[in-house]
């Protein structure tokens, strides 16, 4: 049912928020909010790839060198380099076996 009322904008904005309050559906605008919150969350999964241990041990050798190469082969901290390399391949695969 619709009811034809003249109104001012102030009344008419405070009338628009008690009906958005009233409804069990809520707004439009709410019901994107939470399918928005679903897709981030489908986002934020990620897929590993599978790595054996020959694969990892080459990809930790060159995140390492690189590592190095950063610092500019500066002192003499290759195990630091190391085990920061290891820690990230760890993190972006999963080891097969």
């Amino acid at each position: 049912m619709q009811v034809n009322v003249k109104t001012d904008s102030s009344t008419q904005s405070k009338i628009t928020e008690d009906a958005n309050r009233a409804s069990p559906i809520g707004t439009r605008k709410g019901r994107k909010k939470s399918a928005a919150k679903g897709r981030r969350r489908v986002a934020k999964k990620t897929v590993k790839a599978i790595i054996n241990s020959t694969q990892r041990h080459q990809l930790i050798s060159e995140a390492a060198y690189y590592n190095a190469e950063r610092r500019g082969f500066e002192g003499d901290d290759t195990l630091g380099d190391w085990l920061h390399a290891e820690s990230y391949i760890d993190s972006m695969y999963r080891i097969e076996g």
